[in-house]
């Protein structure tokens, strides 16, 4: 089972398959083998697809679902053939020369026909910090926004910093690629790049399945009924979560500017971590996300917590090898009531995680529109925390690349957030490696920093002593963030403005509802992702407004939408390129940037 929530290397091969006996028992059956689809007409989107775009059109111009990577090659490397095996492998895989498109029968993909493309090189041997240099490059690259419909929906360089000392830039579109396409396409990128090295056939797989049968097969499986019986479960899991209920440092205003805190996990503590994951039959991220959880009650003050976390989607044979966005988020709520021992809690995540794994096949996105969650401000729906544990294996070891280059694999930052904060832990050559992602606009490095100590000391004295009641665990210091504030007094319905009343006729129409309140919020009338779409084009084309769905989502009742058209400024601010920018810079402009990011890691 390769899903990254249940990374069961080290067990036992009896605890394995125990526990993946478990987490498949009342699944439906499946059928053995995946259709193919003609790659030459419009495919249908997958539904994470379909979601990505409203995202893009909902924040647009924000590279919050970028994937970037960088890689480390060491050796004589031939930028030649290097060139030519990453076109080997953009003909292999179909997403790869994809891009989408809005039609009548809703959101397609497009296969284009392989062109050649070339790989940008940028030599920075001669500059006096290559590798910082290299950093404000790729920071930059991974900021990338791309354009789904026109593409390409990934880029990628290669920067020299030395003789035999290369770092290649890979930044993709989340719509294309995951942490575990990564590695496939990187995987199949080396064995091309041997293969020409060596004037040999490639060892690859004939005739790969591609991400356009996945989404075909998806659509088949969830069908009606199917879907019904996911969104029973997950309507449970969900009703009645209220949240954690955190003010933070500032107000929550709109705006995605992420930083990053990474630290180190104390090896001793690691080790602990993987023999408590053996003891109580589970996975190191159970207990990984059993000690975020201390942690989440300990800023909330509740019991009752809930989690998001992506699964990797590739547990079926036939889609471990796909290159595309096959990762799905899950809600993990556990209750932490009753004051269990740590050990007790690690069986409860256990327990939850294996009944999500069973209902996993439910995309996010319909979760969402189904229970139509409200929406608190810039807090995302349901819950306002991810956790993530191991999502790359290959950042674990070196890839050989070729006879004589060794690669290794790292992921990056690009100073954007989706949700509130997120913990992200990754398995890497140097050990049990974490970062912290936070948005900075509501959230201060200090208490960042506080948050990031606290974990690393809850999980350590957890795993050094499970016995221990939660309540007896370490209380490190946090920040001192009050409860959110309670929704002001509504005004009276008769206190109508005229903009106001404007608006909610437009409502009333689009949401087939005869009477609309100032105070109503759209989303729980039955507002939905598409049909906020619809309703912004609307108030825009008949008010000469700039409304912006995003906003919209942000100011969800009539009363906070007509505030945030009357306050719009009479003109939009241009959004500067950022590749463009840094091609501009001069020495001086590049290292005053360059003391920026330090001053942000």
């Amino acid at each position: 089972m390769n899903d990254s929530v249940a990374r069961l290397a080290r067990l036992t091969p009896e605890q394995r398959a125990r526990l993946v006996a478990r987490a498949r028992q009342g699944a439906p059956a499946r059928e053995r083998r995946v259709p193919r689809v003609d790659p030459s007409g419009p495919i249908p989107a997958s539904f994470a697809q379909e979601q990505l775009w409203f995202l893009s059109r909902l924040a647009p111009g924000v590279p919050n679902y970028n994937v970037p990577f960088r890689f480390a090659l060491d050796g004589p490397l031939d930028v030649e053939k290097l060139t030519g095996a990453l076109n080997d492998v953009i003909e292999r895989h179909d997403v790869l020369r994809t891009t989408l498109q809005q039609t009548p029968e809703g959101l397609r993909q497009i296969v284009h026909a392989h062109q050649e493309r070339e790989l940008p090189e940028r030599d920075l041997s001669g500059y006096e910090e290559p590798d910082a240099l290299a950093d404000a490059r790729a920071f930059e690259l991974a900021r990338t926004v791309f354009d789904l419909e026109e593409g390409p929906l990934w880029t990628a360089e290669l920067q020299k910093l030395a003789d035999q000392r290369y770092v290649l830039i890979w930044v993709a579109s989340h719509t294309i690629a995951d942490g575990g396409s990564i590695g496939v396409v990187v995987e199949e990128l080396a064995k091309c790049y041997t293969a020409r090295i060596t004037g040999t056939p490639p060892q690859l797989d004939e005739d790969p399945v591609q991400f356009g049968d996945f989404a075909a097969w998806q659509r088949n499986t969830l069908d009606s009924d199917r879907t019904d019986e996911l969104l029973g479960y997950w309507r449970e899991q969900v009703r009645g979560y209220v949240g954690l209920g955190l003010s933070y440092d500032h107000p929550k205003r709109p705006g995605l500017d992420g930083r990053t805190i990474a630290f180190q996990i104390e090896p001793t503590t690691a080790a602990l971590v993987d023999e408590l994951a053996k003891k109580r039959a589970s996975s190191p991220f159970m207990v990984l996300l059993a000690a975020y959880q201390v942690l989440l009650m300990r800023l909330s003050g509740r019991d009752d917590i809930a989690v998001a976390t992506p699964l990797a989607g590739r547990d079926r044979a036939e889609f471990e090898r796909v290159a595309g966005s096959l990762t799905n988020t899950v809600v993990l709520r556990t209750s932490l009531e009753a004051n269990p021992s740590f050990g007790e809690l690690v069986d409860r995540v256990r327990d939850v995680t294996f009944d999500a794994l069973k209902h996993a096949d439910l995309p996010f996105g319909k979760l969402v529109e189904d229970t139509r969650p409200a929406r608190n401000g810039q807090s995302n729906p349901i819950a306002q925390t991810i956790f993530s544990y191991a999502g790359t294996p290959m950042m674990r070891s070196i890839t050989p690349f070729g006879p004589d280059v060794r690669m290794r694999c790292d992921g990056m930052s690009n100073d954007t957030v989706r949700f509130d904060f997120e913990l992200v832990l990754d398995e890497k050559l140097e050990g049990l490696s974490a970062r912290f992602e936070y948005n900075a606009g509501w959230i201060e490095r200090a208490s960042a920093e506080l948050i990031c100590q606290a974990y690393q000391e809850i999980l350590a004295a957890a795993v050094r002593e499970p016995e221990q009641k939660l309540d007896e665990l370490p209380a490190p210091r946090l920040p001192g963030w009050e409860p959110e504030e309670e929704i002001p007094e509504q005004r009276s319905p008769e206190d109508v403005s005229p903009l106001e009343e404007q608006l909610t006729r437009l409502w009333a129409s689009k949401l087939d509802v005869e009477r609309i309140g100032r105070d109503d919020d759209f989303f729980a009338l039955g507002g939905h992702s598409f049909l906020a779409t619809e309703l912004v084009a609307d108030i825009n084309a008949q008010l000469g407004s700039r409304l912006t769905v995003l906003e919209l989502f942000q100011a969800s009742t009539v009363a906070s939408l007509a505030e945030v058209i009357e306050e719009a400024p009479d003109e939009a601010p241009e959004e500067p390129d950022l590749a463009e920018t840094v091609q501009s810079m001069s020495d001086d402009e590049v290292a005053a940037a360059l003391q920026r990011l330090r001053s942000r890691a």
